[in-house]
């Protein structure tokens, strides 16, 4: 059997911890780039030789719902991302992991990422307005620094 972390969050971005109190993400997808570029020289079948470059662009989006009335500040959470990401810096991305067996859980930090884009979506509105349901959508993209 599998062992159970005990981390209080599940994902760290800068100050804002994802968790199944604030916001939890129920999906989370992992994209990479990979460049190539095309080479004009003469070759048998006409086509361009292809030529490595390096590792292009890598995005990270998390998908999530949001129970505003079951999460301390609910209707806020989304706000607080947008607070991390109106910081306008690279945020340092970490999370909790199973490593070995004397030592339950570790923190891996994933390095520094950039939010790219927050989409939230309200729906199932009480009387007053207040939504029982926020969809969101938050996008990163991994930060490198260098600026040859």
């Amino acid at each position: 059997m599998a062992k159970v972390s005990h981390a209080s969050h599940m994902m760290q971005l800068g100050d804002y911890k994802f968790s199944v109190s604030s916001a939890a993400f129920s999906k989370l997808s992992y994209a990479t780039e990979y460049r190539w570029k095309n080479q004009d020289s003469q070759t048998e079948g006409k086509s361009p030789v292809q030529q490595f470059v390096g590792v292009g662009a890598q995005t990270i989006t998390l998908d999530g719902t949001i129970y505003p009335q079951l999460v301390k500040d609910g209707l806020s959470q989304v706000d607080n991302m947008r607070a991390e990401a109106a910081k306008g810096k690279p945020l340092t991305l970490g999370y909790v992991k199973v490593n070995g067996k004397s030592d339950a859980s570790v923190g891996r930090i994933l390095g520094k990422w950039i939010i790219k884009s927050i989409n939230e979506e309200r729906s199932l509105f009480l009387n007053d307005g207040i939504p029982r349901e926020i969809q969101f959508q938050m996008t990163l993209e991994r930060y490198d620094g260098n600026t040859k």
